[in-house]
């Protein structure tokens, strides 16, 4: 014979877990994407540094005409 109780329970108990774990994955998921994005940025920065190093000798200067001619020389 079936616990009418012991159903209510265990199905409050399931419905309980069952959010619980989606809120983990959600969690999951997002931590997950961010670290590919870090990943996928730190990986281009290598190589874009061994590529076209005067692309990184002055950070945010870009391709101008003084990172070129003179890749160590600050302004």
């Amino acid at each position: 014979m079936k616990n009418p109780w012991m159903s209510a329970w265990l199905s409050a108990a399931n419905s309980m877990t069952g959010a619980a774990r989606g809120q983990a994955m959600a969690e999951k998921s997002k931590a997950q994407t961010q670290m590919m994005q870090e990943w996928q940025r730190a990986n281009m920065q290598i190589w874009q540094s061994m590529m076209m190093p005067w692309t990184m000798a002055m950070p945010g200067a870009g391709l101008s005409a003084t990172s070129i001619c003179a890749p160590g020389r600050r302004r």
